[in-house]
């Protein structure tokens, strides 16, 4: 019977009244329905409120206008932080994948300055400082995995690439890294 008459008892249980029990707190079973129903609808949207909030106001990131012609501005390509780089040539020599090989030669450098990838056979992370179109690249650590004789002579010149590098540009969607002379040393493509 759905308009029977129920109370609340003390453990919050739900239980019929007797046929003439006057319950001082008595609620149909369509109106404790709605309330039940209510709650349910407020709480996913205050998640989604809350989840957008947090996207809004915490997700922004401030660019720093190269000074250079020809730098990427925020809005005109691929951003050099948080993209992707994959390397396509690596101190004047193709970069390959070799059998053997886990993924592809990588970066990501990170808005706080630290910097991670994969040299195709170890994992690296470091830091990095980047300013006006001038970057280097700080202690870069790797994990230790040994790989073919082919995959780690090009994680050496990945390494060698990044430490010598200091200064970049952006054409399109590839990244260009040169040494203090002016010569390329890395050439990445924005993977993603």
């Amino acid at each position: 019977m759905p308009n029977e008459l129920y109370k609340t008892t003390g453990g919050n249980r739900i239980v019929p009244t007797a046929a003439g029990e006057r319950v001082s707190e008595t609620r149909t079973v369509k109106t404790m329905n709605r309330r039940v129903a209510r709650r349910a609808v407020n709480l996913p949207l205050y998640s989604v409120l809350l989840i957008l909030f947090f996207a809004v106001t915490g997700c922004t990131v401030q660019y720093a206008r190269p000074d250079r012609p020809g730098g990427v501005y925020p809005d005109e390509g691929t951003r050099l932080l948080n993209t992707t780089w994959r390397a396509v040539e690596i101190m004047g020599r193709r970069a390959s994948f070799y059998p053997g090989q886990k993924m592809d030669a990588h970066i990501i450098l990170y808005s706080y300055g630290r910097v991670s990838g994969s040299t195709g056979c170890n994992n690296l992370n470091g830091s990095y400082t980047s300013h006006r179109g001038r970057l280097s690249f700080g202690s870069i650590g790797t994990t230790r995995m040994a790989c073919s004789p082919r995959i780690m002579e090009q994680e050496r010149r990945f390494l060698d690439a990044l430490r010598i590098t200091a200064s970049y540009d952006i054409s399109g969607r590839r990244l260009i890294l040169f040494d203090s002379r002016g010569r390329t040393v890395m050439e990445l493509v924005a993977a993603r």
